[in-house]
C-alpha cells in the first residue's frame, strides 16, 4: 500500500527543489521563445553552417507556425466529420501494434509471447477493411542464440518492435494486390499511409547491448527500405515527445544557452491551436553514448539524413509526426500527411483511430496472461517437461483466489 503520509511530507520537504526547477526552466523557455520568430526566415541554406550533430536541420522553408484554417469554419462535430470524409475518402491507411507476455522466472521456462495486431482501411464505399492478429512464441533457444539473459525483457521488446515493422512491410506489399478489376491501378490509388505508434529514431536503443540494438536497427532499416522501394509513407506518431532537436538547432543558430530542461513540445506549446503544425525539420540528433560512439542515425546507413518531422497540436502538448523525406518533398505532401493525422484524430477524439484499432487488436489482457501460463503448464505436463512454480507465485495465485472468493461472498451478502 502506498504510504500517502510519507509522500505528503516528501513533497513538502522537497518543495524548493521542484520550484527551483520550474523557475529555471521558465527562464530558459522565455529566452528560446523570443528567438522563435527568427525561424520564419530560416531555410536550408543555413544547414551547411550547422555542426555534425545539430539536433535538427531545416527541411521546409517559410513560416514556423502553419495554421490549420478549415477548423475555423466548423460549427459542430458534423462539420468536422464532413471534412474527415473529404480527406480520407479513397485513401488507404494502415497500422500495426504489438503486445507481449514477458518470460516469468516464477514459471521456470524462458518462454515469451509477442502478439501483433494490424489493420488496413481503404476508406472506400466497398468498405475495403482488413485486420488481423498473430501470436508468436519466443523459445529458450532464441534467448540463448541471442546471448541475452534467459528472462530478458529488452530482448522481447526488440523482437516485438521487429515484428511490428514486419507487419507494416507486409501491408506495404499487399496494398496493391486486390483482384478488383475495376480498381484504378494508378500508383497514388495504391499508396498506403502507414502509422507506427512511436518514433522512427528510437534513441533509447543506444543504451542497449549491441546484439539487442541490432534487432531494432535491422528492423528500422528494412522498414525504411520498403517505404522507399514501394513509395508508401511510414509515419511515426509520438504522442508525448521528450526530444529537444529543434531546441538544440536553435542553440547553434542563434547562440542561445545550452539547456537540458527544455523539450521541443514545450517550446511550441501556447503558439499552436488544435490542428496547427510547425514547419518540417530533418532530424540530426546527438544521442551518442560518448564522443567516439555513433548516434542511432549514424547506423541508418543511406537513411542517415532521411527522417523529417514536425510538431502538431492534437492534445495538451504538440505531438511529433515523423516521416522519411522521400514521402513528402514539398509543402503540399507534408500537409497531406498532416491532414491524414488530423482526420484520424478527429474520429477518435484525441488520438489517431487507426493506431487505437491496431492496439485493440494486439492487446493481451490480464486474464489471457493467466490463460497462457495454464497452457504452458499443460504443455509441460503432457510432454514430461520439468517445470516449477515459485513459492511467491503460488501465494499470488492463492491471494487472487481468496480475493475472488471474498468478492463473490460479498456480492452474495449484498443481494
Amino acid at each position: 500500500m502506498l504510504n500517502i503520509s510519507d509522500l505528503s511530507s516528501e513533497f513538502e520537504d522537497r518543495r524548493s527543489a521542484i520550484l527551483d526547477y520550474e523557475r529555471e526552466t521558465s527562464g530558459e523557455l522565455e529566452e528560446y521563445k523570443k528567438a522563435l520568430p527568427n525561424l520564419d526566415r530560416a531555410d536550408a541554406s543555413l544547414n551547411s553552417a550547422l555542426p555534425q550533430y545539430s539536433g535538427a536541420k531545416i527541411f521546409e522553408p517559410g513560416e514556423t507556425i502553419r495554421r490549420f484554417l478549415p477548423a475555423a469554419a466548423w460549427n459542430d462535430r458534423q462539420d468536422a466529420m464532413e471534412w474527415v470524409d473529404s480527406v480520407l475518402a479513397g485513401v488507404a491507411v494502415g497500422s500495426a501494434d504489438g503486445s507481449q507476455i514477458y518470460p516469468d522466472k516464477n514459471y521456470g521456462l524462458p518462454i515469451a509471447v509477442v502478439q501483433i495486431g494490424s489493420v488496413r482501411n481503404r476508406h472506400t464505399e466497398e468498405s475495403e477493411y482488413a485486420q488481423s492478429t498473430s501470436a508468436t512464441l519466443i523459445t529458450p533457444d532464441e534467448f540463448a542464440d541471442a546471448e541475452v539473459y534467459a528472462f530478458s525483457k529488452a530482448f522481447v521488446d526488440a523482437r516485438r518492435f521487429a515484428l511490428e515493422c514486419d507487419a507494416l512491410i507486409d501491408l506495404m506489399h499487399t496494398t496493391g494486390t486486390d483482384t478488383d478489376t475495376d480498381r484504378d491501378t494508378d500508383m497514388d490509388d495504391d499508396r498506403i499511409y502507414l502509422l507506427l505508434d512511436g518514433t522512427l529514431v528510437p534513441s533509447h536503443i543506444n543504451a542497449l547491448r549491441a546484439n539487442v540494438k541490432e534487432i531494432y536497427l535491422d528492423a528500422m532499416r528494412r522498414l525504411l527500405d520498403a517505404s522507399n522501394e514501394t513509395g508508401n509513407p511510414v509515419i511515426g506518431y509520438v504522442d508525448v515527445s521528450v526530444q529537444r532537436d529543434v531546441v538544440t538547432m536553435m542553440r547553434h543558430i542563434y547562440g542561445l544557452p545550452e539547456t537540458k530542461r527544455l523539450f521541443d513540445p514545450v517550446l511550441f506549446a501556447g503558439r499552436l491551436n488544435w490542428g496547427d503544425r510547425t514547419k518540417a525539420f530533418v532530424c540530426n540528433r546527438d544521442d551518442r553514448r560518448g564522443a567516439d560512439s555513433p548516434s542511432v542515425l549514424d547506423m541508418y546507413a543511406e537513411h542517415r539524413d532521411s527522417i523529417a518531422f514536425f510538431y502538431m497540436q492534437m492534445g495538451d502538448l504538440p505531438s511529433r509526426i515523423e516521416f522519411p523525406v522521400w514521402c513528402a518533398d514539398d509543402t503540399d505532401e507534408i500537409d497531406r500527411i498532416a491532414d491524414i493525422i488530423r482526420a484520424e484524430t478527429i474520429i477518435r477524439g484525441s488520438y489517431p483511430d487507426i493506431l487505437m484499432v491496431a492496439h485493440r487488436n494486439a492487446v493481451i489482457t490480464t486474464g489471457e496472461h493467466s490463460l497462457f501460463y495454464r497452457m504452458l503448464n499443460r504443455f509441460c505436463t503432457e510432454h514430461g517437461i520439468a517445470a516449477y512454480t515459485g513459492a511467491k507465485q503460488v501465494h499470488k495465485e492463492l491471494d487472487k483466489g481468496m480475493s475472488r472468493e471474498s468478492g463473490s461472498t460479498g456480492a452474495h451478502r449484498n443481494r
